[in-house]
């Protein structure tokens, strides 16, 4: 076998994506933009770098046929044999991976959309298959409580090779190392899943009994992989963004000989078409996309991400906040909060973001309590909401996709169904 051909890459980008509420209408959420370009573009430039060429797309039906990124993705240029394939309802990632098992040669590196370093983790596999000639490696990280992952059980006699995948152990767990989700996988196995039952938990349950009879090898990750599991996960990936950002600002962008950039405490990037009103303050990091607008007097600040032709309206201070393509809000307080595509607000908007006792924030998801990650957490609104002049919200609201909210509102509980 000819190791230097590099394995077939499959991006799992296909199901209901329902913790992702109420960002989960538009698109896949690795494929939502930040600072610009959709999320899975880093992924894909990263494979790119690191000499992967050919990449399967399993995709729902809202990202396929030109719509969602199967639209967009072509106009960025990229040297990749880019296929798509279409999982048109979600049974898991197991049944994923057979619909692209047919796009696979002899191996394949398994890979979420939002890794932005796949090409190093992808190439890290494939070094590890090729030196210990076996027909799967798996990546693991070591946890405190394996109690909610999927955890690896090792041979006795090697450590190198991995037995099995027990699925959140309550107690006794094989190891302290949980499975992470990019694989490199060899055709075989795949014919192997085919004939295992389609499930939640199909692709590990065929790996533990794959292990009996070949050799599946691993390989530890120490460093922190990206989630997004939430919807306010983004916050992080955007600040991730900016670490490697410098300051740039468009010739043709149109910014008021009164308004004030300010990069010290982060970089401030302002693209094509972009205009910034008069007596407007934009404070690092801070991203300004494609005919984006920011009326007079606007204060944005903290680290905010205006995607394309979204509108910041006169008199609006916005922290810490994402407002995605083609929004609009004016006059108000938005923080920590993220606004979906096409969303529209009234004037006088104002965004609780944090408990009188300044606890961690909670909200409402799938039916149970969920504890946010800090302590400031504003509304998270689903694309093409609209909300009404004068409204309010309390810490941590989502509300779904396609609402109306009514002029002076007080939004103390979620709205809409969870798609």
């Amino acid at each position: 076998m000819n190791t230097d051909h590099k394995p077939t890459v499959i991006i799992q980008a296909a199901g209901k994506n329902s913790r992702f509420f109420p960002l989960n209408t538009e698109t896949h959420k690795g494929f939502i933009s930040v600072l610009g370009a959709p999320i899975v573009l880093r992924t894909l430039k990263d494979l790119e770098h690191h000499g992967f060429t050919k990449v399967v797309m399993v995709v729902s039906k809202k990202d396929i046929d030109g719509k969602g990124l199967s639209g967009v993705l072509p106009e960025y240029n990229l040297n990749l044999d880019i296929s798509w394939v279409l999982q048109p309802t979600s049974e898991g990632s197991g049944h994923a991976l057979l619909l692209a098992k047919d796009q696979v040669d002899d191996y394949a590196v398994v890979v979420s959309p939002y890794y932005g370093n796949a090409g190093q983790l992808a190439q890290s596999l494939w070094k590890t298959r090729n030196k210990q000639e076996s027909e799967c490696v798996l990546m693991g990280t070591q946890v405190d409580n394996p109690s909610l992952y999927g955890m690896f059980e090792f041979a006795t006699d090697d450590p190198n090779r991995v037995l099995g995948i027990v699925e959140k152990p309550t107690e006794n767990a094989p190891s302290n190392y949980k499975i992470n989700s990019i694989y490199l996988l060899s055709k075989g196995f795949f014919d192997h899943l085919a004939n295992a039952p389609i499930g939640e938990y199909s692709l590990e349950t065929a790996l533990t009994t794959y292990a009996r009879e070949h050799y599946i090898s691993w390989i530890e990750n120490t460093e922190k992989l990206p989630s997004l599991k939430f919807a306010w996960n983004l916050f992080d990936m955007m600040q991730h963004f900016f670490k490697s950002s410098t300051t740039t600002i468009s010739p043709e962008a149109v910014i008021a000989e009164t308004a004030i950039i300010d990069d010290s405490s982060g970089p401030v990037i302002i693209e094509t078409g972009a205009r910034v009103g008069d007596y407007a303050k934009i404070v690092g990091p801070c991203f300004l996309g494609k005919k984006s607008f920011v009326g007079e007097y606007c204060f944005v600040r903290g680290g905010c991400s205006i995607e394309t032709g979204a509108t910041v309206g006169a008199n609006t201070e916005v922290v810490r906040s994402i407002i995605l393509e083609r929004a609009s809000v004016h006059f108000g307080y938005i923080a920590d909060s993220i606004l979906g595509q096409g969303v529209k607000v009234g004037a006088g908007l104002i965004t609780a973001n944090k408990r009188f006792d300044r606890k961690n924030v909670e909200t409402m998801l799938k039916g149970k309590m969920i504890e946010m990650p800090n302590n400031a957490h504003g509304v998270i609104v689903g694309a093409h909401t609209h909300i009404g002049i004068s409204t309010r919200t309390m810490p941590g609201i989502l509300i779904g996709a396609q609402n109306k909210i009514i002029p002076g509102s007080i939004i103390y509980k979620n709205t809409s169904h969870e798609e």
